[in-house]
C-alpha cells in the first residue's frame, strides 16, 4: 500500500514535467496538439491584449498631478502594476513558447517563428511605452521573461543526463 500511496503522489508532479524531451523528439497526439495550439494562441492574444491595454486604460491627457498621456492608470499602484506585468509576461511567453514547440518541424515554422519574435518586441516597446519609468523595474519583466523556457530546458538537460546515466524514471 505504502508505494502505490506514493506513486499517486508523484504521478501530478510528472504530468507537469514532462514531457521530457524537447519538441522535435516527441510526438503528440493530433487532438491533444490541436487543442493545445488554440488554448496557447487564445492564451498569448489575452496576456498580449492585456499588457498593451492595461486594466484602467491609459492616461489621455497631462495633467498637474504628473500623469503623462499615454501611460498606464494602473501604474499609481507599483507593486500591483509590476505583478500584473510580470506575470502576464510569463503567460505570453509561455503561451509563445508552447505554439513554438507544437510548430516545429510543421511547414511555415520559419514564419510562425519570425511572427512571435515579431509579437514580442511589438509587446516590448508596447509595455515602455505605456508604463512610467519610475513605476517598474524593466529588469524583472526581463528576468521573467524567459524563465519558462529555462525551466523546460533545465528539465530537459536532467532527463537527458539521467536517462544518459541508465537510471530507472518512471513513467
Amino acid at each position: 500500500m505504502e508505494s502505490t500511496s506514493n506513486k499517486t503522489k508523484i504521478k501530478p508532479l510528472q504530468d507537469i514535467i514532462l514531457p521530457t524531451r524537447p519538441p522535435w523528439k516527441t510526438e503528440t497526439n493530433g487532438d491533444i496538439r490541436n487543442v493545445m495550439l488554440v488554448g496557447a494562441a487564445l492564451i498569448a492574444t489575452v496576456t498580449f491584449q492585456a499588457g498593451i491595454t492595461p486594466p484602467g486604460g491609459v492616461w489621455q491627457s497631462d495633467d498637474n498631478q504628473g500623469h503623462r498621456a499615454g501611460h498606464a492608470v494602473y501604474s499609481d499602484q507599483k507593486v500591483p502594476f509590476q505583478i500584473f506585468l510580470i506575470c502576464n509576461t510569463i503567460a505570453l511567453t509561455s503561451s509563445i513558447f508552447l505554439l513554438l514547440c507544437l510548430t516545429f518541424g510543421y511547414p511555415y515554422f520559419l514564419e510562425v517563428l519570425i511572427a512571435t519574435i515579431s509579437m514580442m518586441g511589438t509587446y516590448s516597446s508596447g509595455i515602455y511605452c505605456i508604463t512610467p519609468y519610475e513605476s517598474v523595474s524593466f529588469r524583472l519583466i526581463f528576468v521573467a521573461a524567459p524563465a519558462p523556457i529555462v525551466i523546460r530546458f533545465v528539465i530537459w538537460v536532467v532527463a537527458s543526463a539521467v536517462r544518459h546515466l541508465r537510471l530507472p524514471i518512471s513513467k
